[in-house]
């Protein structure tokens, strides 16, 4: 299962991808793009790569994202976060599944917690991704992410 998965994963993310941002103008949802990096106490650092999409009136933020550009953390994640916003900052949680466990994400199974600012269509964001201690060592990720908005 788990060969499955990681082969596939890339393929089923782009299709997602894709379907979210061309359905995005027609049900009235904000989609974005962030890029940033992660560093851990290994002193290695990453590239992240955040897709969110967050339908109108509602709460709710999917994301799919990537971290690469590492020596042996590279994964992808798909997860839902329920985001409180209050003007310019918000704050947000989630569950979220990996593509593949890393000695960091100990477990298929993850929640993200994210928070940050956004003042227009620019975003600044820090969020964590771990297994909250459910299986393995609780690491985890630390990301640092910019945005940019498309409504």
């Amino acid at each position: 299962m788990n060969s499955i998965l990681n082969h596939k994963f890339p393929r089923i993310l782009v299709t997602l991808l894709a379907a979210l941002l061309l359905a995005a103008p027609a049900v009235h949802a904000q989609t974005g793009i962030s890029i940033g990096y992660t560093g851990m106490h290994d002193a290695q650092r990453g590239r992240a790569l955040i897709f969110d999409y967050r339908p109108e009136n509602t709460h709710w933020d999917f994301s799919a994202g990537n971290i690469s550009h590492t020596l042996n953390r590279d994964t992808s994640w798909v997860g839902v976060q329920y985001m409180i916003v209050d003007r310019d900052l918000f704050a947000g949680f989630g569950p979220a599944v990996i593509s593949r466990q890393t000695s960091t994400l100990t477990s298929q199974y993850q929640f993200i917690t994210t928070f940050g600012w956004h003042h227009g269509n620019v975003e600044l964001a820090v969020r964590h991704i771990s297994n909250g201690g459910t299986r393995g060592d609780n690491i985890g990720e630390n990301l640092v992410t910019l945005g940019w908005s498309f409504e």
